[in-house]
This record gives structure tokens, C-alpha cells and sequence, in this order.
């Protein structure tokens, strides 16, 4: 059966594959066909998406680029369009293009990732809904039945909160963060694991049921979690009455998606110019 990411385009008379890019906080993800790859902002990360393209694919592809990290954004431009065969998609043109997948007009300033995240949640349950996205910072957004984005929650994730804490406290060292296996400490280690897994779990919780009250009159939306700490979520918020599904891909799922769904000219006009350099 054909899937979302066996979708092809053609534009000019030539046949492209689509592909998403997300360039987060600290980490660069790609994804297309089935191949879904993150690479950590280290001094090899240029060069593992130049030979990812180079050497491991054998099609063009859109390449349609989202990012809320504007310091790696030109530096990624400039990677991509120097592999021949490829043109690449300014996502944010294409979103402000067709509102016909998500409706957004009504908040203010909502980050890429929240709006992408909630068009590729819509790939997994249907309207109405809520998306959590665990990164660098937490975010818990709602969807109305006829797909309009509403807005959320913004907060601190797991590694956000380890690392500020070991930068504010002198007693305390920077961990990586490990799933509680108590709900009581008995050394410094684990009380951070419970007291950071208790905060996002409690966190998210209490906003997802003021949501269910105040958004969708006490009804019990479809709740997906996605993003690189999100799996540490999905237990904790079923304790607490809240089902969840998880799901890698939701963000490049929504870039895919856009991809799919644009518009011939709204492509063509959206494809980033060659950067000078």
C-alpha cells in the first residue's frame, strides 16, 4: 500500500522524491523513503549530510527544510545545494501557503516545529487532538476537530532542566538523564531523576486535562508524543489516566506532508535561491 513517503513529484519534467529536514536546537534530522537519520551540531555534522546525500542516496529529492536553530539554517543551505540534482524547499514559504492542513492564523508567533509536529500528528489519529514534543523545550499543543491549531504550553524538557541545574547549583554535576526506577532518592543522582521526571510528567499532565476541560468540554482527545525524550513520557502519563501514543517522526512527518500536499507552483516559487558564497 502506498505510504505518505513513497510520494513522488514531479516538477519541470523530472520526477523528484520528497524529503524532510528538521534543523532543531542541537540536533540536524533527515528523513526520507524509510531512512530517518539525526546528527548532533559536532564538527563532523556538515559532512555526514553531504555524504548521506552523496554517496548513500540515488534519486533527487525535494528537500523541504524547516528550522528553529537560524545559525546552522545557512550553513545546511549551503550543504545541500552544493549536491547536484537536489532542490531545496523553504517549509515556512509552503506552510504560509496552505492553511488548508492546519489552520494557525489565530496564534501568535507559534514556533515551525509546533505547527509541523501537529500536521504530523494528524498523519496518526484524527482531529481533535493534542501533540507533546520533548526536546530541548517541552511542548503541549491542541488541535480543533476542523484543524485549526489553538496554541499550548511551553516548557523546560529533561536535559533542559539536568543541565540548568548542574550550571546554577554548585553541589550538583551534570547528568544524563536515566529513567527513575523509585519514587524516593538516596543519593543525589536519583533524586534528580524522580524530581525531573515527576515535573515534565506532572507538568504535562495537568495541562493535557485542563485542555480536555477548558478546549474539549471534558472529552478524552488523542494524545501523541513525539521527540527525542518523548518515550520517558508515555508510562508516567498512563499512570495518571492519560493514554498516549509515541511516534519518532512527527515533525519531518509534517514536512513530508506539506511536501505532498503543496501545490506545483507553491513548490516552485518556495525553493530556496542559490547562496552566494
Amino acid at each position: 500500500m502506498a505510504t505518505l513517503y513513497d510520494t513522488k513529484v514531479e516538477l519541470n519534467n523530472v520526477e523528484y522524491g520528497i524529503c524532510g529536514i528538521d534543523v532543531g536546537n542541537s540536533r540536524v534530522k533527515i528523513h526520507h523513503d524509510d531512512v530517518f537519520l539525526s546528527f548532533p551540531y559536532d564538527k563532523d555534522w556538515k559532512k555526514n549530510v553531504q555524504h548521506h546525500f552523496r554517496d548513500h542516496t540515488t534519486r533527487r529529492y525535494l528537500i523541504g527544510l524547516s528550522s528553529v536553530n537560524p545559525r546552522q539554517t545557512t550553513a545546511i543551505v549551503k550543504v545541500l545545494q552544493r549536491l547536484p540534482g537536489h532542490l531545496v524547499i523553504s517549509i515556512h514559504s509552503l506552510m504560509m501557503r496552505n492553511e488548508k492542513l492546519l489552520s494557525f492564523g489565530a496564534v501568535e508567533n507559534a514556533g515551525i516545529d509546533r505547527l509541523l509536529g501537529a500536521i504530523g500528528a494528524m498523519q496518526q489519529a484524527k482531529p481533535p487532538l493534542i501533540t507533546i514534543d520533548c526536546g530541548t523545550a517541552i511542548t503541549i499543543n491542541a488541535v480543533s476537530e476542523k484543524n485549526v491549531f489553538i496554541g499550548g504550553a511551553i516548557f523546560a524538557g529533561i536535559s533542559t532542566q539536568l543541565y540548568g541545574l548542574a550550571k546554577q547549583t554548585a553541589g550538583i554535576q551534570e547528568f544524563s538523564y536515566s529513567p527513575p526506577t523509585s519514587s524516593i532518592g538516596v543519593n543525589t543522582f536519583e533524586s534528580l531523576m524522580i524530581g525531573v521526571t515527576a515535573s515534565v510528567v506532572g507538568g504535562a499532565t495537568e495541562i493535557i486535562k485542563s485542555m480536555q476541560t477548558e478546549l474539549f468540554h471534558n472529552t478524552t482527545v488523542s494524545t501523541v508524543i513525539t521527540g527525542g525524550e518523548g518515550m520517558h513520557l508515555v508510562s508516567g502519563l498512563k499512570a495518571n489516566g492519560i493514554d498516549s501514543v509515541y511516534y519518532k517522526h512527527l515533525v519531518t512527518d509534517g514536512i513530508l506532508s506539506l511536501l505532498a500536499n503543496a501545490q506545483r507552483n507553491d513548490v516552485q516559487d518556495a525553493i530556496i535561491e542559490k547562496i552566494r558564497t
